[in-house]
């Protein structure tokens, strides 16, 4: 990620779309990272520049640039800067196959609840260095924990889950005090945290060894909470996270409900990491449930409130800007290899790769009979009015030649019958 100092007032950071870094040159303990950025989407607060090549600063040291940089005006406020600045890495982490089975809701339901078990334990880590670093006024207009803690409900809904698997009648609490035990997974520490659900022997890997991908994630935020002056950076995976929970969550929470057969809750057992409290709330009366309508507003309130208070919070600072930018799209990075940890079996591989086939043939299909739909809509238009100019052009002509030669056969007929 590049980042250059112009000759105007005005800092300007430097994204590189032609080349990403090879594994060797990446730290050991994060995943491979490349720069994400848009590539359509160009609005007053980005600009193309063709010829910056040379040697840039970056966060990370002096490194050389590429040709065809991106520049976002860091100017603008964080939350612009961040949606435009990550765009590219969203769209690379919604199109793994990992992310592709979870959205079709095709994992085997052991299989789903070991993910949340993974989501869990980033939950965890995230929202105990919020809680650690709370009075950080870069963090604090964004910090609301009844509204937005996620591990919380993830818990219920791993417990209520295992409920539903046939062996579930083993997963008891002292099932998960003999785990806690023999694995001398102690509290002792704020670092870490026990799971406060039952770990059946299919979980025991998440919290003993757990996968590479996630062991990254997890001494990163951890590094991040260390200190003061780095725990500003947890802004950026905030915004991944829970941005991305209240804007896509729903979605995939009702796949959740159709895939696993769960019956219908005004609790939402089971897919309670979905649904935020606020959006369950009764409208109208005691016990009503809010309307999709209702819920929906309130979602596009709170993710304007938190963009809101991610821009009061870093306000001006140009410097904070360029770093959160970056960290964001490494937060999309750890993401996007979170998935990784998804095992797929060969059926859902397949399905998965034929419904990303599908999906892509019904968007050129869709895409092409839009402009089918278009022109055909543009000629009906134009024969419409063509034929308007006809029939007025008709009837001119009729009051002008025909009327008057009728006009006289009807007086010459009057005349005949009267002589």
């Amino acid at each position: 990620m590049h980042f250059i100092q112009p000759a105007s007032s005005v800092s300007k950071i430097h994204l590189n779309l032609t080349s990403s870094s090879s594994p060797s040159d990446t730290p050991l303990d994060t995943p491979s990272f490349s720069p994400n950025t848009p590539t359509t989407e160009q609005p007053s607060s980005v600009q193309r520049n063709q010829s910056s090549v040379g040697k840039v600063h970056s966060a990370r040291g002096t490194i050389t640039s590429k040709t065809d940089d991106l520049e976002l005006d860091l100017s603008a406020p964080i939350s612009t800067l961040l949606r435009l600045g990550t765009q590219r890495a969203h769209v690379k982490a919604e199109h793994s196959a990992g992310a592709a089975a979870l959205v079709q809701g095709g994992l085997p339901l052991e299989e789903y609840i070991r993910w949340l078990a993974v989501l869990w334990r980033i939950y965890d880590a995230l929202e105990l260095g919020l809680a650690e670093n709370s009075s950080n006024p870069v963090l604090a207009p964004t910090y609301d924990p009844a509204l937005l803690a996620r591990a919380p409900a993830l818990a219920e809904d791993i417990t209520y889950l295992l409920s539903l698997l046939p062996s579930s009648s083993s997963f008891t609490s002292s099932t998960y005090s003999a785990f806690a035990q023999s694995n001398d997974l102690k509290t002792t520490s704020k670092t870490a945290s026990l799971p406060p659900f039952a770990v059946p022997p299919f979980l025991e890997e998440i919290f003993t060894s757990p996968p590479q991908p996630l062991t990254n994630y997890l001494n990163h935020i951890k590094a991040l909470s260390s200190t003061e002056a780095s725990s500003s950076r947890l802004l950026a995976h905030s915004y991944v996270r829970y941005l991305g929970d209240l804007s896509g969550g729903q979605f995939i929470g009702n796949k959740v409900k159709k895939s696993y057969n769960l019956p219908p809750s005004s609790s939402e057992e089971g897919t309670r990491f979905y649904y935020f409290e606020f959006s369950n709330r009764a409208s109208a009366g005691e016990g009503e449930k809010e309307s999709k309508f209702d819920a929906k507003k309130r979602l596009g309130e709170v993710k304007e409130w938190f963009r809101n208070g991610m821009d009061q919070g870093v306000a001006d600072d140009q410097v904070l800007k360029a770093d959160l930018v970056e960290e964001a799209n490494l937060a999309f990075s750890f993401n996007t290899d979170l998935f990784s940890v998804i095992r797929l079996s060969p059926s859902t591989s397949i399905s998965t790769s034929t419904a990303a086939a599908q999906t892509q043939t019904q968007t050129q299909t869709k895409n092409a009979s839009t402009g089918q739909e278009s022109t055909s809509t543009l000629t009906d238009k134009l024969n419409s009015i063509v034929w308007f100019f006809v029939a007025a052009g008709a009837g001119v002509a009729l009051n002008i030649y025909v009327q008057p030669l009728v006009s006289e056969w009807i007086s010459n007929k009057r005349n005949t019958f009267q002589i």
